[in-house]
């Protein structure tokens, strides 16, 4: 009999489904979904957090997050939404969107949502005409609710519990038909660049664009499509120049642009001195691949190392972790201010 393989994940999934499905009616957090007339779509499950294992936050979805009216219902512990300020949740939402956060007048006043038909009130945040976040608490359930939503109405929210989550979760893991492969795009020119650099330098440059659409939202920075292409390429010329095994070369390439990026996001000087910034980036790949000797920053590159292996050891005092960064810090500060803004 011939195999056949979809019915393997067909499988799989309806056992993730019930397994979600027991931790939900464990966790005792209640699933909460919009009702009433006029929905934007049909409630499908979309995720979950947890902490020591047990369930502390469940979104349900209405709607299509790409096109038309949509809104998303949180239940989360009351304590859970402490450090989620209900404006967050909805500059997140819209930046996921690919809206521009500075587009819109915000506003922000009193609400009210219904649950089964019982009166909770709250706070609402407004983004222009098109995007709203609501959320109430709701002691009987001692539950927070939060109820995002675009090109929706909520001037009055109404909600209920859904005593069984079983169909939404049918709904998020039913097996998708398989899309065409998309067409081979050109060959980028970063291809026929040098491959550490190349890396770096777009590792570099969707630090910048994810840092601005953190700030203003639109459209969401992805890496550029041949970026698998482009690591290979670096692992394979990091094999090349120090004969380390694939497994070694990976790690030191990861660790090259972990570093570099790491120094972006705490020396004002990488983004404001541009010879400087060349310095740096030149002196790291050297010491990567072991090209270079006795760099300038060699107590910088010796002090990163360090401080990366304290890191992931979860033996390690923080004390010590904090130490180790800060040395790191200092190191380049001190590299930085014993340089010039020539060209190595």
């Amino acid at each position: 009999m011939e195999h056949d393989p979809s019915s393997h994940v067909d499988e799989r999934l309806a056992r993730q489904t019930e397994r979600l499905r027991r931790e939900l009616r464990d966790s005792g957090l209640p699933v909460v979904t919009l009702t009433g007339p006029a929905l934007p779509g049909t409630a499908r499950f979309a995720g979950l957090e947890s902490t020591d294992r047990t369930i502390t936050h469940v979104r349900v979805a209405h709607g299509d997050a790409t096109t038309g009216p949509w809104a998303t219902v949180d239940t989360a512990r009351r304590t859970d939404n402490r450090d989620d300020p209900l404006r967050h949740r909805l500059e997140h939402a819209m930046r996921m969107a690919g809206a521009h956060l500075s587009a819109v007048e915000w506003t922000e006043h009193d609400a009210t949502m219904h649950l089964d038909g019982r009166r909770l009130t709250g706070r609402t945040v407004r983004a222009g005409d098109r995007w709203t976040a609501t959320r109430c608490a709701d002691v009987e359930i001692d539950a927070e609710i939060t109820v995002v939503t675009r090109d929706w109405p909520t001037d009055t929210i109404q909600l209920r519990l859904d005593a069984d989550p079983a169909p939404l979760l049918d709904r998020t893991w039913r097996r998708p038909v398989p899309l065409p492969p998309p067409p081979a795009p050109p060959v980028p020119d970063d291809l026929a660049r040098e491959p550490h650099r190349a890396l770096i330098d777009a590792a570099l440059r969707h630090r910048r664009h994810t840092l601005t659409w953190i700030a203003g939202g639109g459209a969401h920075p992805d890496l550029p499509a041949h970026w698998p292409r482009l690591w290979r390429a670096a692992v394979h010329r990091q094999q090349e120049l120090t004969d380390q095994s694939e497994p070694a070369a990976n790690r030191a390439v990861s660790d090259a642009i972990a570093h570099l990026t790491a120094l972006a996001d705490h020396a004002d000087w990488f983004d404001t001195r541009p010879r400087l910034r060349e310095r740096a980036i030149t002196e790291t790949l050297l010491h990567v691949t072991g090209l270079g000797d006795d760099l300038p920053s060699e107590p910088a590159q010796l002090a990163w190392r360090h401080h990366q292996r304290l890191v992931p050891d979860p033996t390690t005092d923080l004390r010590r972790r904090a130490a180790a960064d800060q040395a790191w810090r200092d190191a380049w500060t001190t590299w930085a201010a014993e340089s010039t803004d020539t060209p190595p």
